[in-house]
């Protein structure tokens, strides 16, 4: 079981909460405080864009429990799917503390420039919270009807959790490159763990998985 692609940019913004396996590759995309990269995005937001193809098909959106107790213990929730029988420990929490509420990360594949002419595909994790680029990005597919079309800018400011700051600025339309045209994407349905209901729990509040978890 795995989450699916979004058909449109209505069905993606309903996910919004109000205030995104692979070889041994590097997939990870994360910026340091100042850092700033060239990106292209590799697939579109939803199914309804312009350039979709559905060979590679578009980001995905994915609930996501972060522990309270340390933000380093994250796991995808299991609310919404059958093989879980629709259960999750983290949701139940969220009923007698909003800590443990899923917030929903954009996850896309994209290729960045890590030196000068020289790209790597990697998977770019997104919130919509205003300090993370999730809803301009959304703006921007509706503004452009493709996110696919050209390159962007995309920077982070600040390194605490009170002022971090992500920008995504678009820049001039251009062809991809033959390199970046047969980058091999990232299984997106791998970043985040999915664990049976049974061992959330203990996941959640101390760090500890068992052998054959995920």
């Amino acid at each position: 079981m795995s989450f699916s692609s979004v058909k449109t940019l209505k069905d993606l913004e309903k996910q919004v909460v109000p205030t995104g396996k692979s070889s041994g590759a590097k997939k990870f995309f994360s910026l340091q405080s100042g850092d700033s990269f060239k990106i292209r995005f590799l697939q579109e937001l939803t199914e309804d864009s312009t350039n979709y193809n559905d060979k590679v098909g578009t980001a995905i959106s994915v609930p996501v429990i972060v522990s309270p107790i340390n933000w380093k213990w994250k796991v995808a929730s299991t609310a919404s799917l059958e093989k879980y029988n629709y259960r999750c420990w983290g949701s139940e929490q969220a009923v007698q503390d909003k800590g443990w509420r899923a917030k929903p990360h954009l996850l896309i594949n994209v290729a960045v420039e890590v030196e000068p002419n020289k790209w790597e595909p990697r998977v770019l994790d997104t919130t919509f919270n205003q300090r993370h680029i999730g809803l301009t990005l959304l703006e921007y597919a509706k503004e452009f009807g493709t996110i696919t079309d050209r390159f962007y800018k995309y920077s982070r400011t600040g390194s605490g959790a009170s002022d971090t700051n992500y920008s995504l600025i678009p820049l001039a339309v251009a062809e991809q490159s033959n390199e970046i045209k047969n980058m091999v994407l990232h299984d997106l349905n791998s970043i985040y763990m999915m664990l049976p209901y049974e061992k959330q729990e203990i996941y959640l509040t101390t760090g500890e998985l068992g052998k054959d978890t995920w």
